[in-house]
């Protein structure tokens, strides 16, 4: 199955079936333990201390100087296509992917998935919409990995919110948007706030620095508001510990304890 693994900002990671190794944009996240067969840099910063780290003698690496608007580069399974002065198509097992820039770009719109760097693209969200079957928020904050109420409030039906350190399998039907989160998360924690005592643990590279008590009042439907910060929670694991999406602040993780 091809894999793709989010990273945070415009960093990703795709692994075809084959197990041909794709970074794009190797800068930001935890997770570089594998190799990499394949450099995709899509931005003026074309080197940085991980992907070093990730590159052996064998690694393909191509940037603007490196691949010509036009050209294509076939490395094992995997082809990647410059489309524009920063736009890029990927091809990876029978899966399209387009990696879009700050330009606008005109394409078919039959590709399977679009990553779009939310803060910086000049592309309408009319004409996002159109780009591929999927859409993929990146780049949605200048500070964090991610910022989930920019992702959210991105008006595309068919957008894909995907959160740093999240694998998906590109072969499967991917569907995350608000609505899911309003019917399934938002109940839970008005549930949560008002039976149990829940309390939230800020926590800073592994280390916790508070722990705040949670009332119904802090909890809206995008996650959770306190002391004037948003963070914005995903899934409801194991069900009784969710954790954020890292968005501005230190990591959340908020723990429903269940005190008589």
């Amino acid at each position: 199955m091809t894999e793709l693994l989010y990273l945070g900002d415009l960093s990703c990671r795709i692994t075809s079936s084959q197990n041909t190794v794709l970074y794009i944009n190797p800068d930001k996240g935890k997770d570089y333990s594998r190799k990499a067969d394949i450099i995709l840099q899509t931005t003026e910063i074309n080197k940085s201390l991980v992907q070093l780290h990730i590159t052996t003698d064998q690694t393909k690496i191509l940037n603007q100087d490196l691949l010509a608007v036009g050209n294509k580069l076939n490395h094992q399974d995997i082809q990647i296509e410059r489309i524009g002065d920063d736009a890029y198509r990927i091809s990876v097992d029978d899966k399209k992917i387009l990696v879009c820039g700050k330009q606008d770009i005109i394409v078919d719109g039959k590709d399977d998935y679009a990553f779009v760097p939310i803060l910086h693209t000049q592309i309408s969200e009319e004409k996002m919409a159109d780009l591929a079957k999927q859409i993929i928020p990146v780049h949605t904050s200048e500070v964090a990995l991610f910022d989930y109420r920019v992702a959210i409030a991105l008006s595309v039906e068919n957008k894909l919110i995907i959160e740093p350190a999240m694998k998906i399998h590109l072969e499967e039907e991917n569907h995350r948007n608000l609505k899911e989160l309003e019917n399934q998360l938002y109940p839970l924690l008005l549930d949560a706030a008002e039976k149990f005592h829940m309390t939230m643990i800020c926590m800073n590279d592994g280390y916790a620095m508070a722990q705040m008590l949670v009332t119904k009042k802090d909890i809206n439907p995008l996650g959770l508001v306190y002391g004037g910060i948003s963070y914005n929670f995903a899934d409801i694991v194991a069900g009784c510990t969710f954790y954020s999406a890292g968005g501005y602040g230190p990591t959340v993780s908020a723990n429903y304890d269940y005190l008589r």
